[in-house]
């Protein structure tokens, strides 16, 4: 989206542009399969990266309770 000046009354205005292409079936397929793939393991990397930041947390907890002489 762009903001231009209208010339007639100077009012400014929103004018949106966007590209447009046709694909090929095999490159729609290819499209799709990437999709899901991506798809897939996002929520595997999401995971990952939780049980890293709780680990990391505990850890740093378990850091805290040493320092105090509780454990």
């Amino acid at each position: 989206m762009e903001q231009k000046e209208a010339e007639d009354s100077g009012e400014t205005v929103s004018v949106w542009q966007y590209e447009e292409r046709e694909l090929t079936v095999q490159e729609y397929e290819s499209m799709v399969l990437m999709q899901q793939v991506v798809s897939e393991n996002a929520s595997g990397i999401v995971a990952s990266v939780t049980q890293f930041q709780r680990d990391a947390v505990i850890d740093e907890y378990t850091e805290q309770l040493i320092e105090e002489g509780l454990i």
